[in-house]
């Protein structure tokens, strides 16, 4: 896995806006860790999900090359 310090650390001690470490306070999340191990369809059904904070999730992992962190492995889809 890459960059794995990154998943574990704290959303609050992360290079993130406020929005999204609000947003995932809000939501449960104190980890990258505990929102990719989050199924889909689940992390859709919190009712204060929202696409402007699920942007900027994809954003921060794309940035640091690890976005693919974010879908199931094949044939294990969480959804």
């Amino acid at each position: 896995m890459q960059n794995p310090e990154v998943l574990s650390t704290p959303i609050n001690d992360l290079p993130a806006s406020t929005f999204f470490k609000e947003g995932s306070t809000t939501m449960g999340f104190e980890t990258l860790k505990e929102i990719l191990n989050t199924a889909p369809k689940d992390l859709l059904a919190n009712e204060n999900f929202n696409y402007v904070w699920f942007g900027e999730l994809v954003d921060f992992l794309t940035e640091r090359g690890i976005l693919h962190l974010l879908q199931p492995t094949q044939g294990n889809s969480r959804v």
